[in-house]
């Protein structure tokens, strides 16, 4: 590492590991400082008005993300960087097996193909450690720790927040991202981007358009009980009538607030799966074709207990058989529970 044309060789070492974009925020920048007090203010109305649902993780986590240099202590920058792990992209790999032509389906969010994020976003991170030389402490974060991501990377200059909450950036606003952030305890130069966005979010409101629920409104906080994502990946209790509705043919995550960012020909790239073929195959084996996929992340339970959703709402004889079958096979009572609500 070069301090002298550290951004220069930030921007190579970025490319180097497949990162999208990448920048750099001292811990003592006073724009970090002020983002982050404001967002406090806005993330704890959120909390209190319990538009997180369910997601009790994030009220236990609030104290820890309202103050980053208390949680981070020996951090005096981060850099902060976007990969896309081929998120969007039609020929992007998954673990499931294809599904027969006239198969019950049930849908993937696009964003599970590939190895899981998670682990992508760690390896990438490692390597730019390794970049910034021996004896360095850091911390890496991607969707795992006390950490306001997206600020960061809005801090850095990587992009804006959309109208759904997600990072949007301006060079290449058709590829959706994730964020990485790696703490560490050298004074590095700051490397602030400016973004140049195409369009306003505001001339366009295409995510809040076709969001189906109203998770998302103009000028409002998200409401993450509507949000498809959370219902059908963060609520582990049985979903109400009004619920199961909302969940559409989803069983894990929604694309829908993604695909219309920039507005565009949609191209279908979420993953389909066989209903009959992810209730009647062993738990054990499903659990190792999701391992290492984002979607082991919510389970064999969870993923179950949206599939009996989706097949109660399908006016064909056999959803109805494959019901039964669940409902005399299954151990989960609460899979049971879901069939039984009428």
């Amino acid at each position: 590492m070069n301090i002298e044309n550290f951004k220069q060789g930030l921007a190579e070492a970025a490319q180097r590991i497949g990162a999208h974009s990448a920048a750099c925020v001292r811990m003592d920048s006073p724009a970090l400082r002020s983002q982050i007090e404001a967002n406090n203010t806005r993330v704890a109305g959120w909390l209190e008005a319990g538009l997180h649902g369910e997601m009790d993780y994030l009220e236990r986590m609030f104290s820890d993300k309202a103050d980053p240099w208390k949680t981070f202590p020996f951090a005096k920058s981060v850099v902060v960087f976007c990969f896309t792990n081929r998120w969007g992209d039609p020929a992007a790999t998954h673990p499931f097996p294809a599904p027969a032509q006239d198969a019950l389906l049930g849908y993937i969010s696009a964003y599970a193909k590939e190895v899981d994020y998670h682990h992508t976003g760690q390896a990438m991170l490692s390597q730019l450690a390794e970049w910034l030389g021996e004896g360095v402490q850091f911390e890496a974060a991607v969707d795992t720790k006390a950490v306001y991501e997206r600020l960061f990377a809005t801090v850095g200059g990587l992009g804006i927040v959309g109208g759904n909450d997600l990072l949007r950036l301006p060079d290449r606003t058709n590829v959706r991202v994730f964020i990485g952030c790696l703490f560490v305890d050298v004074e590095l130069p700051e490397v602030i981007r400016e973004p140049k966005m195409p369009f306003a979010c505001n001339d366009c409101l295409a995510c809040i358009k076709q969001c189906p629920t109203d998770a998302i409104r103009f000028g409002k906080p998200i409401d993450a009980r509507k949000c498809i994502s959370y219902l059908t990946i963060e609520k582990r209790s049985i979903l109400s009538h009004e619920e199961e509705g909302m969940i559409g043919d989803w069983l894990f995550g929604c694309d829908d607030c993604t695909t219309v960012c920039p507005p565009r020909d949609k191209i279908e790239t979420r993953i389909p799966v066989d209903l009959e073929w992810l209730l009647k195959t062993s738990a054990g084996q499903l659990r190792k074709v999701i391992k290492g996929n984002a979607v082991s992340y919510a389970g064999v339970t969870q993923l179950r207990k949206n599939a009996v959703v989706i097949l109660k709402k399908m006016n064909d004889p056999r959803a109805t058989e494959l019901l039964s079958w669940v409902r005399e096979n299954t151990g989960s009572d609460l899979i049971r529970q879901q069939i039984d609500l009428g």
